[in-house]
């Protein structure tokens, strides 16, 4: 149960702490891009800004100014003349016809209203705008007007393809997953250490408990079977004194509810401890119901109630499981059905082959249970009769068949029977060796 229980907190801790530590890494990664975005931009203009400088000296060929530009930082520059002439144009590279990123270069420009490079008679840098490919790429593009020294007019448009968020993200990956992995290790390894030692106390409470129930149920039967001793002197001796006999049948009575309380307490105490011993062998399912039937038949009758076998016509394969184990369970079904049946009703006892599994259901057509119950019947110590008017359950029965059903990789569970009562199930795998 504990076990269970650090289970699922240490994997809801490390859950929770990994997904804030993804988002803080998605954040960063955005953040980066979009820094690497402003950077590249900044680092084109002031690149622009040289290139323009340069320029202006009519005594260095347009050439030997820009082809260093292109070579060392992929851009491309058109430069003109006023009558439109080709002064010098660079080789693109970019994913899109440099024809097509022209064209759409002179609609953006146009549409800069507040930018007439053609109004002045001085070296004039336009501002930086974005132009689509058709490629999913962008690209920033920068025009100016450039006045050399000796008066001449050159129209320069320069284009510098921009990195998507996208691409930026992608270069980022591999050292986000190794940040997150190493995340990972770390946090699984605190999260363990933190977790166990927050459990320390709770697992020394239980522990004290799971052994004071052993040691109380062991020291609790050697007085019982003195008790037991002793009443069957008194027994012998009693037979013609009718109240003293009445008196021990009564203490039989208790003793035998008390032997089976210690019992199933026994039980509890070595399946929280992990030294229940489960010896599997091959076992006829044929003969383990009729075994079932036989047990309980006279207890039924005895009450007024009807057994039926609805399992007689059918042959079913061997299981390899603990036969002692599952007659225990069936068993706890049995009684909580002869207990909760009146008399002239009928409990049946049926049994369902599937392709993987053997189903067997204990049905009866008593009072059912309550929904308020449903929830917890398989919890230990919980009893519905909350009078506790019978004294023979102690509310350990489904929660003893529900420890025994893990121990076989088995299924139990219930539903209501239809026209009133409870039908309780238990599914045994067909190959477990």
């Amino acid at each position: 149960m504990l076990d269970n229980l650090y289970k699922k907190l240490y994997i809801l801790f490390v859950s929770s702490i990994m997904l804030v530590i993804a988002a803080i890494i998605g954040v960063l990664c955005i953040n980066s891009a979009d820094n690497k975005q402003r950077n590249d931009s900044t680092f084109f203009q002031r690149l622009s800004v040289l290139m323009i400088y340069e320029l202006e000296n009519p005594h260095k060929a347009p050439r030997a100014v820009i082809q260093p530009y292109e070579d060392n930082h992929s851009i491309f520059a058109l430069l003109t003349d006023t009558q439109g002439n080709v002064v010098y144009q660079g080789n693109s590279l970019f994913p899109t016809d440099i024809n097509l990123l022209l064209e759409n270069f002179s609609e953006q420009l146009n549409m800069e209203l507040s930018t007439n490079l053609d109004l002045t008679s001085t070296t004039t840098q336009g501002g930086i705008f974005l132009i689509s490919g058709v490629s999913h790429d962008t690209y920033w593009g920068i025009p100016a007007m450039i006045v050399d020294k000796n008066g001449t007019i050159f129209h320069l448009r320069l284009l510098y393809q921009r990195e998507t968020a996208f691409d930026l993200i992608k270069k980022q990956l591999p050292f986000s997953i190794t940040i997150w992995f190493v995340s990972l290790l770390s946090v699984a390894v605190i999260g363990r250490l933190l977790l166990r030692y927050a459990m320390k106390p709770t697992e020394k409470i239980l522990k004290s408990q799971k052994d004071f129930i052993a040691s109380a149920s062991h020291e609790l039967k050697a007085p019982l079977a003195v008790i037991l001793a002793n009443n069957d002197k008194i027994n012998g001796l009693s037979r013609e004194l009718p109240v003293i006999r009445k008196a021990t049948n009564v203490i039989d009575t208790e003793l035998l509810h008390m032997t089976k309380l210690i019992k199933d307490m026994l039980f509890l105490a070595s399946s929280d401890a992990g030294t229940r011993m489960i010896n599997k062998t091959t076992v006829n399912p044929d003969t383990l119901l009729i075994s079932l039937y036989e047990a309980y038949e006279p207890v039924c009758s005895q009450k007024g109630i009807l057994l039926e076998a609805d399992f007689m016509a059918s042959h079913f394969p061997a299981l390899y499981t603990d036969q002692e184990c599952v007659f225990q369970i069936l068993s706890i079904f049995m009684d909580n059905a002869v207990s909760h049946s009146k008399t002239e009703t009928s409990i049946k006892i049926k049994a369902a082959l599937s392709r993987s599994s053997l189903t067997i259901s204990i049905i009866d057509y008593g009072c059912g249970i309550s929904e308020e119950d449903k929830p917890y019947i398989f919890d230990r110590f919980y009893c519905a009769d909350s009078s506790h008017t019978d004294k023979s359950h102690f509310g350990l029965g489904l929660s003893i068949a529900k420890e025994s059903s893990r121990s076989l990789s088995a299924e139990i569970g219930f539903r209501d029977t239809e026209n009133g009562g409870a039908t309780f199930f238990l599914i045994l795998p067909l190959k477990q060796h």
